[in-house]
């Protein structure tokens, strides 16, 4: 595995050339129960239409949210439910209690599931588990957005893990990486945007240059590290 070629699109529009992993976007909370299943079945359908790996939104089960991942067959090849629960459905949810990374031929791919992604601890035990690609979807309400959401969440965890990280929610897209891997060295391949549709390359060799290490801090604020160089040496 050399490359992924991730897309994210509205449920059931059809994918960008040459595209390996879809992710769908939604503007609801989660699917309603009502429509689960017939809603999985045409997902299993849409994977196998188009041999792509596919991660639906988010649902429900036994009061539970998850995410999971049909293979270009069709099948369902692996689930992760949310480890925490969001303010806003708390009283109707239960807290799952695995971390599952699933291997596939488009990464060793962790699926967070909705306010997880703000936790570290999730991250780095998904990082410890074999993850190279984390997936986050996500639903927050509009009084509640802020920008410091992306960087405390999917940026912040592509710095701290070495890994990229695709953000999916109804607020914005984006794919985070390595400040190493990025041109521009600002930690993102696709900058955040408020648009459901997102297509992105993933070169996974990239992430070698993170591994080896590197100054983030001389990075981001370079002037201020020149001033207090020999203290931070110290440090």
């Amino acid at each position: 595995m050399a490359r992924t070629v991730l897309c994210f699109t509205e449920a059931f529009e059809k994918p960008k050339a040459l595209s390996d992993l879809v992710v769908f976007s939604d503007d609801r909370p989660y699917v309603p129960a009502g429509d689960l299943s017939p809603y999985l079945k045409y997902c299993s359908i849409y994977a196998r239409e188009h041999k792509v790996f596919l991660v639906p939104h988010r649902f429900m089960v036994d009061n539970v949210l998850y995410l999971c991942l049909f293979d270009p067959k069709g099948s369902i090849v692996g689930y992760q439910g949310a480890l925490h629960r969001n303010l806003s459905t708390q009283s109707k949810q239960e807290q799952y209690e695995q971390v599952h990374v699933m291997q596939t031929s488009v990464g060793n791919l962790f699926l967070c599931v909705d306010t997880d992604i703000y936790y570290p601890e999730v991250l780095r035990l998904a990082k410890l588990k074999g993850a190279d690609l984390i997936i986050s979807s996500q639903y927050i309400h509009a009084y509640d957005f802020k920008p410091k959401r992306i960087t405390a969440g999917i940026w912040n965890a592509a710095q701290q893990n070495g890994l990229y990280v695709a953000g999916c929610s109804n607020a914005f897209s984006a794919v985070a990486a390595p400040w190493e891997c990025t041109s521009d060295g600002t930690g993102f391949l696709v900058q955040p945007e408020h648009t459901p549709n997102l297509f992105c390359k993933l070169y996974f060799n990239k992430l070698e240059r993170a591994a080896m290490g590197g100054n983030l801090a001389k990075q981001l604020n370079p002037a201020f590290c020149q001033k207090f160089s020999s203290f931070i040496s110290q440090r």
